[in-house]
């Protein structure tokens, strides 16, 4: 395969797991972690009562965040510093990470940009997982006509476990006459959707998806049922879909840019 100016495959993880302990003593919040990483109803309403709950909120990771504040853009929402709860309330190993990977390749005679975004296999998802240690829930490939090669100002993209145990990634990608926003999310009960610059797409029935800019102005998409896909795989995966003739044929369409 024929790959244009590589940008940087990035691999970031967030482990923020707070090791203190709650000073809140009720029988919810004392529960073994084999109880509280079994994720049903009862522990999504703990978990938002617990978001109301200032005594729950881990501080130390509120003071931490506030670096954060006016960071820059990094998609269509600016990033917000909420106090949540600690991590460690769903269970000591309910979280082990969150990362993405991002690299361009040639499809045709044309360049597309790929984001991906992963969450790392935990006592929440572990059953989902199986033998997998991640699990990409989504994948975006963005038809572009320009590439930032030393800055990289004109993709970014951010991954956030600030929701815990649900998880959100936002970006944009910039060509040279239209921008490409979008937001993607996976909850604790395995739902995954995504938003690209106002087009809902239900990730569960196709975590890959193809975004075309067209020369007048609008766009096209393309969604994509792909297997499941880990950070070790999706490169190999991405690279076969460049010779995939129906994925050539949307990249490479007449009106593309």
């Amino acid at each position: 395969m024929n790959k244009c100016y590589k940008m940087k495959r990035v691999i970031i993880f967030f482990c923020c797991i707070s090791i203190g302990c709650s000073n809140v003593e009720n029988n919810s919040k004392l529960e073994s972690d084999e109880a509280r990483t079994i994720w049903n109803q009862q522990k999504r309403e703990q978990h938002l009562n617990n978001r109301n709950d200032k005594t729950t909120w881990d501080n130390q990771m509120l003071e931490n965040d506030k670096q954060l504040i006016g960071i820059g853009e990094f998609g269509p929402f600016e990033i917000g510093v909420f106090p949540v709860p600690k991590y460690e309330l769903l269970g000591k190993n309910s979280f082990k990470g969150l990362g993405n990977k991002t690299e361009d390749f040639k499809v045709g005679n044309k360049t597309v940009v790929m984001n991906s975004f992963f969450v790392a296999k935990n006592d929440i998802n572990k059953k989902r997982l199986g033998d997998k240690h991640n699990d990409v829930f989504f994948q975006l490939l963005v038809l572009t006509d320009t590439l930032d090669t030393e800055n990289y100002n004109l993709n970014k993209n951010i991954a956030i476990s600030r929701n815990h145990p649900d998880y959100l990634a936002q970006g944009f990608v910039k060509t040279k006459t239209t921008t490409i926003d979008y937001v993607a999310f996976k909850t604790a009960e395995g739902g995954a959707y995504a938003i690209i610059n106002t087009r809902l797409f239900h990730l569960n029935f196709g975590k890959t998806i193809c975004i075309a800019p067209q020369k007048d102005g609008t766009f096209r998409s393309f969604q994509i049922k792909s297997p499941q896909l880990t950070s070790e795989t999706i490169i190999n995966f991405t690279e076969s879909l460049t010779k995939d003739d129906d994925v050539v044929t949307f990249f490479n369409q007449k009106g593309a840019i």
